[in-house]
């Protein structure tokens, strides 16, 4: 009996030893998953350990950055590169007309953003965002700085003083009254008339050559409004739009582009190029509304010719000695594609219409066919029934 009580006892002793054994391996096991989700778990040591480490590498890498971001900030400053209205450039943008023009058969480098560089003079010009310096475009921009977006060309004509274009008086009304047309514009046109013209300048509201304003004969009839605007009320309201934002950037960016040559395309697809068909055989309506849809981005929008434009242009071409003033004011048969062209521009095809940018010799400070070729409107009213139409149809933007 006692040896049965004994083994009883082993045998419970061993029992209680072999649950204790497998109690500790299961709390060994429980520890040890722990321990393992602890050290190698989505949030444990090793995991916290390797965010640590990226912490540290992306926290020196935006230091390093936000250091790059400050010097290149405080070059924009000292230097002026890259500011602009639409934004500062990528920091790789060339400072200087010469550096932006590409070699003969390299790509154009296309602006991100609206960017001031200087000419070979110092000067300063704008590059909007979406262009870049055309390979023969001069650097100088007495010369002719030309620019392209891959499709249209432009050229800059520096503005020094604004005040000889514009003349500031708030409110002013324009015609229309008696149709129901109340616009009015805080701005309008100095057209330079030159003795002996038949023209006499004006303001809005006047019989006399003005702008911007409307015809009361034409522009409040729906047939030609509607191309244009839902109303004759707001086609005036945006022609004032237009006109107030064109003398916004001039007074600015001091200066604007112009196409370097006539219209072309078609009304739905305009263009300025080079060797195309001339875009003539429209109302002014049409070619109004296809001047602008030439380009119209975030950083330009094109219009059809102003007076004080045209006027700019002009004494641009004087003060460049581009041309002579005799030859702008009194006879451009020497430069202009005419019937009695002479001189150099006496070539043959002269006379007639010829495709854009057809001849050299028709061209000045690198823009063609000022004088003659297809003979078009500008944005000047005149009495209550006409628009006042120059040597040919120019395209011009503002900076957005």
């Amino acid at each position: 009996m006692e040896k049965l009580k004994k083994f009883q006892r082993m045998s419970q002793e061993k029992g209680i030893t072999l649950v204790a054994l497998v109690i500790t391996i299961i709390i060994l096991i429980i520890l040890a998953t722990v321990a393992i989700n602890f050290a190698f778990g989505n949030n444990g040591l090793i995991q916290r350990a390797e965010d640590a480490r990226d912490y540290y590498a992306n926290d020196t890498s935006y230091t390093d950055e936000s250091i790059t971001n400050v010097e290149s900030y405080l070059d924009e400053i000292i230097n002026g590169v890259g500011s602009g209205n639409g934004g500062s450039g990528d920091g790789d943008n060339p400072t200087t007309v010469a550096d932006a023009k590409p070699a003969p058969g390299e790509e154009v480098n296309i602006f991100e953003d609206t960017t001031k560089i200087t000419d070979d003079s110092g000067d300063e010009v704008w590059i909007p965002g979406g262009f870049g310096v055309h390979e023969d475009s001069a650097t100088d921009a007495d010369d002719g700085i030309v620019i392209t977006d891959g499709t249209n060309e432009f050229v800059w004509i520096p503005v020094n003083d604004y005040t000889t274009m514009y003349t500031e008086a708030t409110g002013t009304a324009l015609s229309g009254s008696s149709a129901g047309v109340t616009a009015t514009t805080d701005v309008y046109s100095k057209l330079r008339i030159r003795s002996g013209d038949s023209f006499t300048a004006g303001i809005p509201n006047s019989t006399n050559v003005r702008e911007p304003d409307i015809l009361i004969s034409y522009d409040t009839n729906e047939q030609y409004y509607s191309i244009l605007a839902e109303s004759a009320q707001e086609m005036a309201e945006d022609m004032v739009e237009e006109y107030t934002a064109t003398y916004n950037s001039i007074k600015t960016y001091h200066g604007f582009y112009i196409g370097r040559y006539e219209l072309t395309g078609t009304v739905e697809k305009p263009t300025v190029q080079k060797e195309q068909a001339v875009l003539t055989s429209q109302n002014w309506y049409n070619l109004k509304k296809a001047c602008t849809n030439v380009v119209s981005t975030e950083y330009a929008q094109t219009t059809m010719v102003y007076g004080n434009q045209w006027d700019e242009v002009m004494s641009w071409l004087v003060a460049t000695e581009g041309k002579t003033d005799y030859e702008v004011n009194t006879d451009s048969s020497s430069w202009g594609n005419y019937s009695n062209s002479s001189g150099d521009a006496a070539i043959e095809g002269a006379g007639s219409k010829q495709i854009s940018g057809f001849s050299d010799a028709w061209s000045a400070n690198n823009i063609y066919d000022l004088a003659g070729n297809c003979y078009e409107w500008t944005q000047e009213a005149n009495y209550t029934t006409y628009r006042v139409s120059r040597g040919r149809r120019l395209l011009p933007f503002w900076f957005e």
